[in-house]
């Protein structure tokens, strides 16, 4: 699935038990190349696309940087990387489909996810 070093598909990660994640978000930050920061983005993620808060990091790392994408592998580095770092000067709006699944999933940390995004003036759709 690597190609001259470069991961060419996503979802991968997928495939993964839950233990392996974080090591899947070490290699993408490993291998994160984010010569262009992106500038003012809109993030559309499913709630029903992932179920523990690694998973809910990968698909954001893949939504915004396409394939093995990186944007954080716990909630202290999604606030680096809405800083301005790893290739996003900044994110307009996070639009959160099936938002319900993940709030119950996440129970207390739903909330600090919201803040987390509120802090950078990151509007947040939930639908």
């Amino acid at each position: 699935m690597k190609i001259n070093n470069e991961i060419t598909k996503k979802s991968i990660w997928k495939t993964f038990k839950k233990d392996e994640l974080q090591g899947w978000l070490v290699c993408a930050l490993n291998n994160s190349n984010n010569n262009t920061p992106k500038t003012n983005i809109t993030i559309q993620i499913d709630g029903n696309e992932f179920h523990n808060l690694d998973s809910f990091l990968c698909t954001l790392g893949e939504e915004i940087h396409g394939p093995g994408g990186y944007f954080g592998r716990n909630l202290a580095s999604l606030y680096d990387c809405l800083r301005g770092d790893f290739g996003v000067e900044s994110v307009s709006e996070l639009i959160w489909i099936n938002h319900r699944t993940s709030k119950k999933l996440f129970k207390s940390k739903f909330t600090e996810i919201l803040e987390i995004f509120k802090n950078y003036n990151v509007k947040v759709s939930l639908n």
